[in-house]
């Protein structure tokens, strides 16, 4: 059965390689026959590069198994992962990394299907300083005021005020539960609302990252972006050390 599972992982990994849309598909085909728990293993056996690859490239309007089998660190370690294969015409483009990051998230954590486990996922993501980048900005407009456009080009206006902030939310506990349901799935309001709901300190520290920061709505986005990406490629950089380490060894196995 190990074997199975190693074969299975090795699969996946060489085709990902290759095509890691084909990867993703490949891994939904052979879903349907092993075990949640076989599956579970097999994702254990596939490097961190090699799943944010197959998510990213996942149709994120469909669920996918990998990411519903996945635990909440793994999908944290592929949230802080991604920048890395953001394209330049949305790591350059605000508007276009507001609703890419948004996306991704809502497919990772829309797919889970208990509460429990995404608010267990939110609160790992968040636990990460990249992670809670990362789930700051699609919320950036939210917390900042919304951008309006003049004569100088766009424009975001900075609640200076805590209770200015609250009532240009308006949202109440009672508001709440009903709006929670008002939003389309595809509306970053309605992952705003899940994450006040399930993980409210998670919101807390999201609201306090915005609202430290003193640049323009663009400007936020284009320093979170930047430190996302640092940050990614500093992690990798100590995969990498590890893994000329375990080479160098690797006679021995």
């Amino acid at each position: 059965m190990n074997s199975l599972i190693e074969i299975t992982a090795i699969e996946i990994k060489e085709l990902a390689v290759i095509e890691p849309k084909q990867a993703s598909e490949k891994f939904e085909l052979i879903a349907m026959t092993m075990s949640d728990e076989q599956l579970v293993e097999v994702i254990e056996n596939i490097d961190i590069v090699t799943l944010t690859q197959i998510n990213g490239q996942h149709d994120m309007s469909f669920p996918s198994i990998i990411s519903e089998l996945m635990t909440p660190e793994r999908i944290r370690d592929i949230v802080c992962q991604q920048p890395l294969y953001w394209e330049e015409a949305i790591k350059h483009n605000a508007d276009e990394l507001q609703q890419h990051t948004f996306d991704f998230l809502n497919y990772l954590i829309r797919t889970q299907d208990n509460e429990a486990k995404q608010a267990e996922i939110l609160e790992c993501i968040a636990e990460d300083p990249a992670g809670l980048f990362y789930l700051a900005i699609p919320f950036i407009e939210f917390y900042r005021g919304e951008r309006f456009d003049d004569e100088e080009g766009y424009q975001d206006q900075l609640h200076a005020e805590e209770e200015d902030l609250e009532e240009a939310l308006a949202y109440s506990d009672r508001q709440l539960s009903e709006d929670a349901h008002d939003y389309a799935l595809d509306d970053p309001r309605s992952l705003l609302m899940l994450i006040r709901t399930l993980a409210p300190g998670v919101e807390q520290a999201i609201k306090a990252l915005l609202r430290s920061e003193n640049s323009s709505w663009d400007g936020i986005i284009n320093k979170f972006a930047a430190e996302l990406v640092m940050q990614a490629k500093e992690k990798n950089q100590v995969e990498d050390e590890y893994k000329d380490v375990d080479d160098m060894f690797s006679f021995l196995d």
